[in-house]
This record gives C-alpha cells, structure tokens and sequence, in this order.
C-alpha cells in the first residue's frame, strides 16, 4: 500500500498560474481534489449531478481536464473537464475553491473556451446572459449537435432530461 508521500510524488507538477491539459491518468491522480473543487463550485445549487465523489471521475466519461493552481498551496484551485463529442470538447463541469479569485479565473476560462471552435457547452440559460455567451439559437445545429430528445423553446432554449430531471439549457460555445 502507498503512503501520502510516494502518491504526492506520483502527482505531476503543476505550475502557478497556467492552465495545464491533464491526461485521463493524471486526471485520476488529482481525483480527489477535483471532486472538492467540484463540490465547492456546485454546493449552491446542492451539487453536480454528474459527479459524487473521486470514483466518477476515475470512472467517468470526462477525458478534457484543465487545472490551474494560482495560491502558494501545490493543489490546483480550478478545475475544467469536459466529454470528446463528434462536435467537439462538451464542457460539463467545473470546479474551484471558492475564493474570488478562482471564480473570477474559472469564468474567464470558461469564456475562452466558448469562444474557441470545437467547445461548447449546456448552460442555464441565466448564466449565459450573465456570461456575455450568445447561445446558439438554431434548432437544427443545437439538435444535431445534442443528438438528444429535447423541447425547443421560441427563445433559443431547450428543456430536455439529464439524469432523471428535466432542464431548461442553452448552448453555447462553436462545436465543429
């Protein structure tokens, strides 16, 4: 059995304030920092309906993961992952401590991304507003992209069920 020292030294590096493109491996490696980051950044609205605890990561479908450490600590405070699409990387989750700091980046990081071809991501459609994201309101590419049952509403929004609950969303970002 490993001791706390031998898996610290395991971990990769991470460098200050860079966002670093993690592996799937070295994704399982910060697992659970990633879940705390997560928790933290969902427990407002009562958690992530996705991922519980380390093991959903481990064993998850969410092979895009970035990481950022911006404090004097060695784990990272910020944390992006997201699924590989026929479209592109789906962003579908993201984490930090809850320091003003790491929201004020994660949103900034967010952005970046939506604004890059080939990510895209399911918002509130709240959020996108408050984000300055314009969300995609042609039906046509939003269901060709989703591939998913879902209702379109006159506004550009959808509602269609994610893990048992019906959600109204939009999408935004340029998936190819």
């Amino acid at each position: 059995m490993k001791n706390y020292q031998d898996w610290l030294s395991e971990k990769i590096e991470l460098p200050k304030n860079k966002y670093i493109e993690l592996g799937s491996s070295d994704a399982a490696d910060y697992a659970s920092t990633i879940i705390d980051l997560i928790k933290t950044a969902y427990a407002h609205i009562g958690g992530n309906l996705e991922f519980k605890n380390a093991n959903d990561i481990k064993n998850g479908d969410v092979s895009y993961w970035v990481l950022k450490d911006i404090d004097n600590e060695p784990d990272p405070e910020i944390a992006l992952g997201g699924k590989p699409t026929k479209s592109g990387t789906k962003i579908t989750v993201l984490g930090q401590d809850g320091s003003r700091e790491a929201k004020k980046d994660m949103i900034l990081k967010m952005i970046e991304l939506m604004k890059t071809r080939g990510f895209y991501a399911e918002l509130d459609k709240d959020l996108a507003q408050k984000l300055g994201l314009p969300s995609i309101r042609n039906e046509k590419r939003v269901r060709d992209v989703l591939q998913k049952d879902l209702e379109w509403h006159n506004d550009g929004s959808y509602t269609r069920e994610i893990a048992g609950t019906k959600h109204d969303k939009v999408m935004v970002g340029i998936p190819n």
